[in-house]
């Protein structure tokens, strides 16, 4: 059986991984809570540098932009941590806060965390 610490880091290495796929740049710092059957992450994650430079004469056009991103990231972490961990996802929700950098992430599973944890083999 999977500790939940495991769980914890193997779900921060798949986070990563996909904030450096779509935006050419891993997580400044992460963190992840699981609380029944939710996976919540919250990271710190620098500005896509393109899009620093267009807020503040474009806030609507990288508005929409980050929506499009958070649409491909939610697609991307559900396809990862379905195929990787066999969770059964409900739903993804995920924001940005451009100014203070803060991104939240939340995961909706079909059971508990506790559920998955039992089914997983131990890491070797």
């Amino acid at each position: 059986m999977m500790t939940a610490g495991e769980l914890k880091q193997d779900l921060l290495r798949v986070y990563n991984a996909i904030n450096k796929k779509i935006f050419n740049v891993g997580v400044k710092q992460q963190k992840v809570d699981f609380v029944g059957n939710k996976i919540i992450i919250i990271s710190r994650n620098s500005r896509v540098p393109v899009l620093k430079l267009l807020d503040e004469n474009y806030p609507l056009s990288t508005r929409q932009l980050d929506h499009l991103l958070f649409q491909v990231f939610k697609h991307e972490i559900k396809v990862s941590l379905e195929q990787q961990f066999q969770f059964k996802i409900i739903s993804v929700l995920k924001d940005y806060d451009a100014e203070t950098e803060f991104s939240g992430t939340i995961v909706f599973l079909e059971k508990e965390v506790e559920a998955y944890l039992n089914d997983m083999p131990e890491l070797k």
